[in-house]
C-alpha cells in the first residue's frame, strides 16, 4: 500500500508549541524599507533588536523563486522576527523584479540583478545597523543565489545557511518544466507563452534566464562562499554530499543536517506550517557564529542613512508581461501602516503628480486572496496596482489582520483566511484612503476569500462605491464549514455532472464501476435538497420571515446601498454556478437595472495561473475600474 504523504499536523503543531531559544531582546522593531538603486528600488523588512545589539553579526534572508516565495513568506517573516529577538538584526527582501520591488519577470539580466539585490541588501544592513559581519540564509533557489553572491568579489560573508539548496541549476529548471506539465495535466486549458519563456505556477522565466540558471552548479564554485556553512536538507530525502564535500575541500567548516518541516512549509499559503526544526537549527547556529567574536552590548551610533518609506518608480525598460506597454508616467509607492486595533500594513501606488489629500481621487483597494500576501496570486495585484496608478488612480494593496505583514488582532490567530474582522479592516483602509489621500470613490478588488470579504463589506454598507469580486467560493462562511463537500465543490460537481449527462463516455465510465457512487450520491443529494428548499425560501421571503443565509436579500441590500457589484469568474470555476443558484432571479433583475454585472474569463483556472488568462483579467479590470487607456 502506498504510504500517505499527508503531513502529521498534530505532531507538527505540538512541535510548534515547544519553547524557543531564549531571546536576548524583547524590544524588536520591524520596519518596511526601500533600498538599492534609486531607479530600481528594492523592498524589504528590517527586523531590528533596537538601539542595543548583542554582537557584531547580522542576517540577510534570501527567498526562493516564484510560487515557493509566496508559500514561504510567513516562514521567512517568523525566522526574521526570532533572529531579531535573539539580538541579531535581520533583513528580508524581494529581489529585483519580484514581490514589492521594482521590475517584473521578463526584465533583462535576471540572475545578475538578483545577485546584485543580495549585495545591496548586505550593504543596507551594514549601513542601518552598524554590524561588522553579515551572514546569509536562503531557501531553495535563494540558498543558491546567496552562495553565488557570497563567492563573488566584494561580498564578505561570515557564514551561510542553505535550506534545501538547489545544487544543480539544470535539474532545477527541468523540475520547473515538470511542474508546469503536471499543472497542465490537471486542466483542459491551452497553454501558450511566447519567445521560449517558461511559465510555472504563474511565474515566468525567459529563455536567457533559464540558460543562466541552468549554468549554476554549486559543486563547481571556484571560491568558497563563507568560512562556515550550515546546510539543512530535507529529512525525507537522501542527503546529497557533493556540495558539502566540495566546500570542505575549499577549507570551509561545514555542518550538514537533515531536518523535518520542509514539506509542510511548502504547502499552500493557507495550509503552510512554520518549520520549528529549521528555525531552531538556524537560530542555534547563528548564535554560535555570533559568539565567535562576541563583544559587549553597545549603544548603536546614530546613522546618517535613514531607511526610505516611499520611492518613485519610472516606467520599466521592457514591456510588462501582463499589460504589455511599459509606457506611462512615473508613480510613487508608499509603505504604510494604518492606525487601528492592529497596525494593518499595505503599499500605496499613486501617480507621482498626485498631491496627498487631493479631493475626489479614485481609489482601488486590493484585498488578500486566500493567505497570499498583498502581491496577489502570481503577483497579479502588483502589476494591476502599478498600472492603475499610471492611469491616475490610487491603489492600496492591503494585508488584512493576521495575513502577510499585518499582525493579528489581539487574542486572534494569524493566517486565518476568513476572519470575522475582515470587513472592519476594509472599513479602516477605506477611511485611510479618504482621510490621507482624499479618495472620493473607492472600489475593492478581491479574489477568492478577498471576493467574499469585499462582498460582505458591501453588505455591511461600508463606504464603498463598488466591488469587484473575482471567483468567490462561498457567500456564507462559518467556522467548521465542511471541507469534504463545501458548497463550491457541490456546485462544481453538479455542473460537471450536467455536462457529462450528454456524454456517452461518461455513462460508460459510470456503468463500468469507475465512478465513486458514494460521492455521486452525496453531491446529487445535496443538489436535490437545495432545489427542494427553494420554494420554502421563496415563501419565507413573501411572508417577510428573516432568513439567516439568504444571498438574494444581501444582493438587494447592496444594491439599495448604491454599491455596484461586478462579479468576474474563470469559465471553469464554480463561482458562477453558486451565484446563479443562491441568487436566483434577483441576479438577473439587478443585471437589468445595471446594479450588477458578470463577466467570464475563458481558459482560466481559479487563480489565473496562465499569462494569457491574467492578460484577459487585467484588461477586464481596467475597463471595469475606468482605467482603460
Amino acid at each position: 500500500m502506498k504510504e500517505s504523504t499527508r503531513p502529521d499536523t498534530t505532531s507538527l503543531r505540538r512541535a510548534a508549541s515547544a519553547p524557543l531559544i531564549v531571546a536576548r531582546s524583547t524590544s524588536v522593531e520591524a520596519n518596511p524599507v526601500y533600498f538599492g538603486p534609486t531607479e530600481r528600488p528594492l523592498f524589504g523588512w528590517l527586523h531590528d533588536p533596537g538601539r542595543t545589539s548583542a554582537g557584531s553579526v547580522g542576517l540577510v534572508i534570501c527567498s526562493p523563486f516564484g510560487d515557493e516565495a509566496i508559500r514561504t513568506q510567513r516562514t521567512i517573516r517568523h525566522l526574521a522576527e526570532d533572529v531579531a529577538r535573539s539580538g541579531i538584526p535581520a533583513l528580508r527582501f524581494d529581489y529585483d523584479g519580484t514581490g514589492d520591488s521594482a521590475g517584473h519577470d521578463l526584465d533583462a539580466d535576471r540572475l545578475d540583478q538578483w545577485l546584485g539585490s543580495i549585495r545591496f541588501a548586505a550593504q543596507a544592513l551594514r549601513q542601518w545597523t552598524g554590524v561588522e559581519r553579515v551572514c546569509f540564509a536562503g531557501i531553495r533557489l535563494g540558498a543558491s543565489l546567496a552562495a553565488l553572491a557570497c563567492s563573488q568579489a566584494g561580498v564578505s560573508a561570515a557564514g551561510l545557511i542553505a535550506i534545501a539548496p538547489v545544487i544543480n541549476g539544470r535539474a532545477y529548471v527541468r523540475e520547473l518544466r515538470l511542474l508546469r506539465r503536471a499543472i497542465e495535466a490537471k486542466r483542459n486549458i491551452a497553454h501558450t507563452v511566447d519567445d521560449g519563456a517558461l511559465e510555472t505556477a504563474g511565474f515566468l522565466l525567459s529563455a536567457p534566464t533559464q540558460a543562466a540558471l541552468s549554468a549554476i552548479d554549486l559543486t563547481r564554485l571556484e571560491h568558497c562562499p563563507a568560512p562556515r556553512v550550515l546546510i539543512l536538507d530535507r529529512a525525507e530525502l537522501p542527503a546529497d554530499e557533493r556540495w558539502p564535500r566540495h566546500l570542505r575541500s575549499q577549507g570551509a567548516r561545514i555542518e550538514h543536517e537533515r531536518v523535518q518541516g520542509y514539506s509542510e512549509m511548502m504547502l499552500d499559503a493557507h495550509d503552510g506550517i512554520v518549520p520549528e526544526a529549521i528555525k531552531q537549527a538556524t537560530l542555534k547556529w547563528l548564535q554560535d557564529v555570533g559568539g565567535e567574536h562576541e563583544r559587549p552590548v553597545h549603544s548603536r551610533p546614530q546613522l546618517a542613512d535613514v531607511p526610505r518609506r516611499h520611492v518613485t518608480l519610472s516606467p520599466g525598460a521592457g514591456d510588462d508581461p501582463v499589460f504589455g506597454d511599459a509606457g506611462g508616467s512615473p508613480i510613487t509607492e508608499w509603505a504604510v501602516q494604518l492606525p487601528g486595533p492592529t497596525r494593518l500594513f499595505g503599499i500605496v501606488s499613486a501617480p507621482e503628480s498626485l498631491q496627498r489629500r487631493a479631493t475626489g481621487a479614485r481609489a482601488v483597494l486590493f484585498v488578500n486572496a486566500g493567505a497570499v500576501h498583498r502581491i496577489g496570486p502570481c503577483r497579479l495585484y502588483v502589476a494591476m496596482a502599478r498600472y492603475l496608478a499610471r492611469q491616475g488612480c490610487i491603489a492600496l494593496r492591503l494585508d488584512i489582520a493576521g495575513l502577510g505583514d499585518s499582525p493579528p488582532r489581539p487574542g486572534h490567530a494569524e493566517n486565518v483566511v476568513y476572519p470575522a474582522h475582515a470587513t472592519d479592516d476594509i472599513a479602516l483602509a477605506a477611511e485611510y484612503l479618504r482621510r490621507e489621500w482624499g479618495a472620493g470613490e473607492i472600489r475593492t478588488v478581491g479574489l477568492c476569500s478577498g471576493a467574499y470579504h469585499s462582498f460582505k463589506a458591501a453588505v455591511a454598507n461600508q463606504p464603498l462605491q463598488g466591488i469587484v469580486a473575482i471567483n468567490p467560493l462561498t457567500f456564507f462562511w462559518k467556522e467548521g464549514m465542511s471541507l469534504e463537500y463545501p458548497e463550491h465543490r457541490v456546485a462544481q460537481d453538479m455542473m460537471r455532472y450536467r455536462n457529462n449527462a450528454r456524454s456517452l463516455a461518461a455513462w460508460r465510465k459510470l456503468l463500468s464501476g469507475r465512478v465513486n457512487l458514494l460521492s455521486l450520491a452525496q453531491v446529487l443529494g445535496r443538489g436535490a435538497l437545495t432545489q427542494l428548499l427553494k420554494p420554502m425560501l421563496a415563501a419565507a421571503r413573501l411572508l417577510r420571515i428573516p432568513l439567516r443565509e439568504d444571498l438574494r436579500s444581501e444582493l438587494l441590500r447592496v444594491a439599495h446601498g448604491g454599491i455596484h457589484l461586478q462579479f468576474v469568474f474563470a469559465a471553469m470555476d464554480p463561482g458562477l454556478e453558486l451565484l446563479r443558484d443562491k441568487g436566483g432571479s434577483t441576479v438577473e433583475r439587478l443585471r437589468q437595472r445595471g446594479q450588477l454585472d458578470m463577466a467570464l474569463v475563458e481558459n482560466a483556472d481559479h487563480t489565473f495561473t496562465d499569462l494569457a488568462a491574467r492578460k484577459q483579467l487585467a484588461a477586464l479590470l481596467a475597463r471595469v475600474l475606468g482605467a482603460a487607456p
